[in-house]
């Protein structure tokens, strides 16, 4: 893991009616809670959002800084 050995992912979902692709998921994450927010994106595929939270999860678990 990371120094600080602790990251944060925060994933806020909505509905946008109307939309040819209603699912709006923004993400905000970091590996390093000491650094803060380090990224953020807005994914509209159920797909795209595992994909970026298995991603981030195998990073931690992979951070050459540590384990």
């Amino acid at each position: 893991m990371t120094a600080s050995g602790t990251g944060v992912m925060v994933i806020r979902v909505w509905v946008e009616e109307g939309s040819a692709q209603p699912l709006r998921a923004h993400i905000r994450l970091t590996d390093d809670v000491a650094s803060g927010v380090e990224r953020s994106m807005t994914l509209t595929r159920v797909n795209a959002v595992c994909r970026v939270v298995q991603e981030w999860l195998e990073e931690m678990l992979t951070d050459p800084d540590g384990g």
